[in-house]
């Protein structure tokens, strides 16, 4: 039996104690975090496949802190996938695991720049009442522990933006902690799911303290970097003030964006577990874009 067909074995073992029988197990995505659709029932299993054999401890707390994040936001009025009663984690043959409502595959309009903004917006301002604990730069460590991986990378492309890297994590680092704020940490366009309700956030594994327009950025990044500077939602950021006060701000965020979800998705790529041609152009698409955004750096 394959280290897959163990894990899902494992977790329908774990769903029968919470009532769930009768499961063909469709598996979504297997990548960091093995999703799998426990039909005919309206549940997905998330496991964290990848960080529990990394760190099992710290897979626990993040995938505990999720949960919290979920329904913190539900209360707070914005749109969210939910957890079901009893979601854990569970402990599943080694990996942690949680079990989300499914929703099923829905066509809605693309999201307007004014209606995607206002969604990051409410998401954003719902974060600063989170009371759970909130690690200080937490998704940011992720892009510092990719660099140092990727720094025996002989790739002249990789060298150049690890010294960007380099300076744009100095200048992050001089940001006083008062001036962080809670953050989604990974409030990209892909975190944003299609339902018969509309759209709703998931994903919260990345819930971090970090700087102001965080999640503005992260919503613009890939879209801006792969689509150009005419990406129409970036357009409406930059040239509504009352959404960018500080473009200065806004730009060392969407600098820093960038430079995380490039490196961290090559050095996933890198070790097996990612898309090595998505990360491949992200790779060739930052440099010219980080120079665009600050051409004196």
């Amino acid at each position: 039996m394959s280290e897959q067909d163990e894990l899902v074995s494992q977790l329908l073992s774990s769903a029968k104690l919470l009532g769930l029988t009768g499961i063909t197990p469709v598996i979504l995505s297997k990548s960091g975090n093995v999703i799998i659709h426990l039909t005919p029932h309206p549940i997905v299993a998330r496991v964290a496949a990848v960080l529990s054999e990394e760190n099992s401890e710290l897979a626990y707390y993040i995938l505990e802190r999720e949960l919290r994040v979920a329904h913190h936001l539900q209360t707070s009025g914005v749109p969210v996938l939910l957890p079901i009663h009893n979601a854990g984690p569970h402990n599943v043959n080694g990996k942690w695991a949680t079990f989300w409502n499914y929703v099923p595959l829905t066509q809605l309009e693309p999201l307007s720049p004014g209606h995607a903004v206002s969604l990051v917006n409410d998401l954003s301002l719902a974060m600063k009442s989170l009371s759970c604990s909130i690690p200080v730069l937490g998704v940011w460590e992720r892009a510092c522990q990719a660099a140092a991986r990727l720094g025996e990378q002989s790739d002249p492309r990789i060298q150049a933006l690890l010294e960007v890297f380099v300076k744009v994590d100095k200048q992050i680092r001089m940001i006083s902690p008062e001036a962080l704020i809670p953050a989604h940490g990974d409030a990209h366009a892909g975190n944003l799911l299609p339902s018969p309700e509309g759209w709703l956030w998931i994903d919260f594994e990345d819930v971090s303290l970090m700087p102001v327009y965080w999640d503005l950025a992260s919503y613009v990044g890939n879209l801006v970097l792969f689509n150009g500077i005419q990406e129409p939602t970036y357009k409406y950021m930059l040239n509504n003030a009352e959404i960018v006060e500080d473009k200065k701000e806004f730009e060392l965020a969407l600098s820093a964006r960038t430079l995380l979800s490039t490196l961290s998705n090559l050095d996933f790529a890198l070790a097996g577990h990612g898309d090595m041609a998505f990360a491949t152009r992200q790779l060739e698409l930052a440099e010219p874009f980080l120079y665009h955004l600050n051409p004196n750096r």
